[in-house]
């Protein structure tokens, strides 16, 4: 058997995605509880501390950001 007769390979999508959304990290946080289980709240802030370090999640230059 073929490894592309068992796995096919996806249809790659021409359209252009978005290189930047602007959101709060309150609707990120928000999003990313509506996919783990309840409870779970330390990996929903692991996941956000993580991009931020990555740099996938920036905040803007001009943000203040109060403690």
């Amino acid at each position: 058997m073929q490894h592309s007769e068992v796995f096919s390979t996806p249809e790659r999508s021409m359209t252009v995605a978005p290189t930047r959304v602007t959101t709060t990290l309150y609707d990120v946080m928000a999003a990313l509880q509506t996919v783990v289980e309840p409870e779970e709240d330390a990996l929903v802030v692991a996941i956000v501390a993580a991009w931020l370090r990555s740099g996938r999640l920036r905040f803007p230059e001009d943000a203040t950001i109060a403690a």
